[in-house]
């Protein structure tokens, strides 16, 4: 039998499983491009949405803000949007002294944001209300053992301060001295310092 003859049995043999893996690849990259789409329309909603509420709210009108925030923590917990809205959200609930509340947004950003910075903030902000209400245990706990952004570690040494764990803050405050500070940080903290000493 010729090399032609052997190919054309080959095909006639296995023609039905080659036009079976034909459809079924281009359902997958049919369906792969379609999920694409969708997340794409589904985030540019979300943006939109986004940026009107923070119009509303650049405006002294909260409730649009709250309104996305509240719906999109159930409905979209880690997109960005949500945890961008959640900052705002908890500002406006520590405007209104509901701190239960602004708990509740800095809690759902450090748990679910993937952005390093936002969940930085979030925690930074959360230890601050916890340190104004004198629950300075929680705070240490929510800023960690050992910190490696240096606005965590001055507000370490912040709440030893407070504690009049003078050798801790002042460790705290020469760490914080390391990094790369505007000159205004940096004399902050060497005021910090010398205010123990």
């Amino acid at each position: 039998m010729s090399d032609e003859k052997r190919v054309l049995s080959w095909f006639e043999e296995n023609y039905k499983g080659l036009i079976a893996g034909l459809v079924i690849g281009l359902s997958i990259l049919y369906g792969y491009k379609t999920y694409i789409s969708n997340e794409n329309t589904q985030q540019l909603e979300l943006s939109r949405q986004y940026d009107l509420a923070i119009n509303e709210y650049n405006s002294g009108k909260i409730d649009k803000i709250l309104t996305f925030t509240r719906t999109n923590i159930i409905q979209n917990p880690k997109n960005i949007y949500t945890n961008l809205a959640s900052l705002y959200s908890a500002k406006e609930m520590y405007k209104q002294s509901d701190y239960k509340e602004a708990y509740v947004f800095f809690d759902h950003i450090i748990k679910y944001s993937s952005d390093d910075e936002i969940q930085s903030l979030a925690k930074y902000r959360k230890a601050k209300l916890l340190i104004e209400e004198k629950k300075y245990q929680k705070a240490h706990t929510v800023i960690g053992i050992e910190p490696d952004n240096y606005q965590h570690i001055e507000l370490k040494g912040d709440l030893y301060l407070i504690q009049n764990k003078y050798a801790q803050a002042i460790n705290h405050y020469n760490n914080a001295l390391t990094y790369s500070l505007t000159p205004n940080e940096r004399k902050n903290i060497i005021a910090k310092i010398n205010l123990i000493k």
